[in-house]
């Protein structure tokens, strides 16, 4: 058993994929036997029940609990939320930790890309969502011999009920679904674009959309007020995400910077196509023709894309057929954590394509 401090920042309202995944490792690694604490501002999910989790709100109650207990591991995740990666940093020194770091966003998109590289450069470890991210995070100074494959693992709750939410949602037609945040690099402007052009050659597509507004928000809805086919959820329970993507008949995230989207592994699991914008290592995530696709991140190419799933039923079940296969034999939470766990004691070890999560036919690695 080890003493472990898991470090990362929240996102206010519904949990982003980051969240998830640090908060799912730190419950696997406390079901597993290590003593778990976490030191956050994002509110502690449901879905942990009665996983005993230590949870620490501030950096002063951070440094008096490493005083007292110090942890053998500080796992600091997600640089999109540079604050608590500064904070895992300063507590590893202060107590002689092992850091070990699941940087999680791609970084185009860090905020504060001084922190990443000193973090990167620091860290004991340095988990690696696709050989894309490798590549990046070696030239933002994580080194070599720190760097580690991590697979994805889906975040599914509950059983889902596709009937149901399909009639609760009055949806009769062929539905293409967005989950995420509403934001311009994960392609909701895009999708919204796009809209038109789909209905012109499917009328009777149903769109609908989930998640928390972003700096995306202002491209609106598709189609005049109204429109019966654009179902607008807003924030939705975990649950009700779970209805949703079994409900679906291709989930769409046109994004255009990403690491792994953690939604598509979860498309996956209900064996449900993706459709994909080209981010820069998109290949690495989507088996393109094979468990979706993968197009530009422009209006005109999401919406040919979509009209050729929509239309093609075959293709949508071998998609997602493939798709079901790949998320049962690579994205499970047990493998995610043997992974941490074994870069907790071993450190990093070289990172390559042919060794790395993405490759089609070997564990999936990342939100």
């Amino acid at each position: 058993m080890s003493e472990v401090l898991v470090v990362f920042g929240g996102y206010g309202a519904g949990l982003a994929g980051a969240e998830r995944m640090a908060w799912r490792t730190a419950q696997h690694l406390a079901l597993r036997g290590h003593a778990v604490t976490v030191a956050t501002d994002s509110r502690r999910p449901s879905f942990l029940g009665d996983t005993a989790l230590r949870v620490l709100r501030t950096e002063p109650e951070l440094r008096r609990a490493v005083q007292e207990q110090p942890p053998e591991v500080v796992h600091a995740f997600d640089l999109a939320r540079p604050a608590h990666v500064a904070m895992a940093l300063r507590a590893a020194r202060e107590c002689g930790a092992r850091l070990v770091l699941t940087p999680a966003t791609t970084p185009e998109l860090w905020p504060d890309l001084a922190t990443g590289r000193e973090a990167c450069a620091a860290a004991d470890t340095v988990f690696a969502l696709t050989p894309t991210e490798a590549a990046a995070l070696r030239a933002h100074g994580a080194a070599d011999t720190a760097l580690r494959p991590l697979p994805q693992a889906a975040d599914l709750v509950g059983r889902p009920d596709p009937v149901g939410f399909r009639r609760r949602h009055g949806l009769s037609g062929p539905t293409v679904l967005f989950v995420g945040r509403r934001t311009i690099d994960k392609g909701y402007p895009r999708l919204v674009a796009a809209a038109p052009e789909v209905w012109r050659r499917v009328p009777d597509t149903e769109f609908v959309f989930a998640g928390p507004p972003g700096d995306g928000a202002a491209a609106g809805l598709p189609g005049p007020p109204g429109d019966p086919r654009v179902h607008d959820l807003g924030m939705v329970d975990d649950q009700t995400k779970h209805d949703a993507v079994a409900a679906c008949d291709v989930l769409c995230l046109p994004t255009s910077a990403d690491v792994f989207p953690l939604v598509f592994a979860e498309a996956w699991t209900r064996g449900r196509p993706v459709l994909s914008g080209a981010f820069p290592g998109a290949h690495d995530v989507v088996r393109d023709g094979v468990d979706g696709l993968v197009v530009p991140p422009r209006p005109g190419d999401v919406a040919r894309a979509l009209v050729r799933l929509l239309t093609d039923a075959a293709l949508r079940r071998d998609l997602g057929a493939a798709g079901r296969r790949r998320a049962r034999r690579e994205f499970t939470w047990e493998r995610v954590v043997a992974a941490c766990e074994a870069g907790y004691r071993t450190g990093g070890a070289a990172l390559t394509t042919a060794a790395a999560t993405a490759p089609p036919h070997r564990a999936a690695g990342p939100p």
